[in-house]
């Protein structure tokens, strides 16, 4: 005896299920690739006090498209993680994968550390903290 053979109505259903799952799956993908295919990465690669009222900051940033101008905000903090300053460096377009970074930053008082906030194409909105 064969197991019975499930109806058409129930194999229509199946197959619309399945082409539905991969549709939505492939949506997905898609949506993740996009938001984060167009991104500026920033590490940070140091610091440097400087004074009571200076510190130097030192970052990497690692561009998804080369050749556009960045524009990055570094701060420095005390510390309680208090922000003692804070600075928008416009950086211009760079060729390579990756580019080192370096700029004073004037404090309030005495900074323990110095760090990169965010990068973003200069233009276009900084991405949400």
């Amino acid at each position: 005896m064969s197991p019975a053979r499930p109806r058409a109505e129930q194999r229509k259903w199946w197959i619309i299920g399945i082409v539905g799952v991969i549709l939505m799956s492939a949506l997905a993908a898609w949506f993740g690739i996009s938001a984060s295919s167009n991104t500026v990465r920033a590490n940070q690669a140091g610091f440097k006090v400087i004074s009571d009222d200076r510190i130097e900051v030192r970052w990497d940033v690692i561009p998804s498209e080369r050749n556009r101008a960045i524009t990055c905000t570094i701060i420095a903090l005390n510390d309680k993680r208090d922000v003692l300053g804070t600075k928008q460096v416009e950086l211009k377009p760079s060729p390579y994968r990756s580019t080192r970074y370096s700029d004073l930053l004037r404090t309030t008082s005495r900074a323990v550390s110095g760090t990169v906030k965010e990068c973003h194409y200069t233009g276009e909105r900084p991405p949400a903290q």
